[in-house]
């Protein structure tokens, strides 16, 4: 396992009823404040999630949530990436079954898993290869399984893998839950 990964089974006791949600939800393509436009993003309120969460977690000041669909094909805005700005820690929520999963990376250039957040000279060295799959070694990868969760630091590199979605349609797609957050001091 990678140090500031964890993964949880059977995350939701009702995913059923959250995957529900998810497909009934107004989905949009979002303008982050990155300036990337994000394909069929759902921000919303998951209590379920939250709930999930801060039974893994303890209490969390939660930056984000949202729903997100991807269909055959589609591309990632950044294929590897982290998470920096957005809290401390992420979570990705499978509500689907399906090929891949997330990935996590190291770069070859740097040796570099992570991207702590103020470390300008690592971010001017990797930002123009998030999209370059020769310059990353797959350190790790957990499949996709419905219910199954994951919560990590956010400034390890990750990717959905394979980088392609799935699907043709809400039910076929590639559809996930995912929260931003830090956990507050105790």
């Amino acid at each position: 396992m990678i140090n500031g990964l964890t993964v949880y089974e059977d995350f939701l006791p009702n995913p059923d009823a959250v995957r529900a949600r998810a497909l009934a939800s107004p989905f949009e393509d979002w303008p982050g404040p990155d300036g990337e436009v994000y394909r069929r993003i759902c921000r919303t309120e998951i209590p379920e999630v939250r709930a999930a969460v801060e039974r893994a977690m303890g209490p969390v000041d939660m930056l984000g949530m949202a729903f997100r669909l991807n269909f055959l094909g589609e591309l990632p805005n950044a294929a590897v990436h982290s998470d920096i700005g957005w809290g401390t820690h992420a979570l990705v929520l499978y509500l689907c079954d399906g090929p891949g999963g997330t990935a996590f990376w190291r770069h070859q250039g740097t040796g570099s898993h992570r991207l702590e957040p103020g470390d300008v000279d690592l971010f001017e060295k990797v930002r123009y290869d998030w999209n370059d799959l020769s310059s990353w070694d797959m350190r790790h990868m957990i499949s996709l399984k419905f219910n199954r969760a994951l919560i990590y630091e956010s400034a390890l590199f990750h990717s959905r893998w394979p980088f392609p979605a799935f699907g043709t349609n809400a039910e076929t797609g590639r559809l996930i839950a995912v929260a931003f957050f830090t956990p507050k001091e105790p």
